[in-house]
């Protein structure tokens, strides 16, 4: 089922469900509804929490890793991840262009570890001008200069 058939079939589930609900609490009192509401209130949010958890968990393994591999670059190579605060990278000089075609040695070894989750890489590679890799910082990096 595609993104937007589970939104619609979702939404008309919902829809119904509160219709339901609002027609149930109708029928059975203000009383009972008033009790009804407060164990219901609990489920909702029991529910909510669940999933705050879950988009809490998933957005720390969303992070991912970054790397660079059998790459020939006309220029530096910069990684930033997860920064809470400023990172400044500021390469005044132009980098002379590297030769055209693959790089030597471009072809990673048998048995290469793979790239940890949320680590940094440049592999195998030929860079023209600096390799600047920043990782989880909360502070300030500068990093400037050719």
């Amino acid at each position: 089922m595609t993104g937007r058939v589970q939104v619609w079939v979702g939404g008309t589930v919902a829809a119904v469900a509160v219709v339901g609900l609002a027609v149930h609490l109708m029928l059975v009192g203000l009383d009972a509804a008033d009790k009804w509401a407060s164990v219901l209130g609990l489920f909702v949010a029991l529910a909510g929490l669940g999933v705050a958890m879950a988009g809490l968990r998933q957005n720390r393994q969303e992070g991912g890793s970054q790397s660079v591999e059998n790459s020939t670059l006309g220029g530096a190579a910069t990684q930033v991840a997860r920064t809470g605060g400023n990172v400044r990278i500021n390469h005044h000089a132009p980098a002379s262009l590297p030769a055209t075609g693959p790089p030597t040695g471009a072809v990673p070894p048998v048995g290469m570890p793979p790239v940890p989750d949320g680590g940094q890489s440049v592999r195998n590679s030929q860079t023209s001008g600096p390799v600047d890799q920043v990782q989880s910082t909360d502070g300030n990096v500068e990093i400037e200069g050719p």
